[in-house]
């Protein structure tokens, strides 16, 4: 029996939790670019579930994010 195979990536966020809903969306709308999830609505934590081929193309949404709202990159 082979191990699990993890095809993502893992960045965790920090925002303001009222821009929590803002970063959903805008995920949303790049149809597969990344999965939001929620890990502490309150601290405003986030994780990015990103797939390898496309964390070039979520860092460039995160840095134009980051232009709009507070956007702290915990860990990649």
């Amino acid at each position: 029996m082979q191990p699990p195979h993890t095809d993502s990536v893992q960045w965790i966020l920090e925002v303001e939790p009222k821009d929590i809903a803002y970063i959903v969306g805008t995920f949303e709308a790049y149809d597969g670019l990344a999965v939001v999830r929620t890990l502490d609505p309150k601290r405003g934590h986030i994780e990015l579930m990103i797939t390898p081929d496309f964390e070039s193309d979520v860092a460039s949404v995160v840095e134009a994010l980051s232009r709009e709202i507070p956007v702290q990159i915990l860990s990649r």
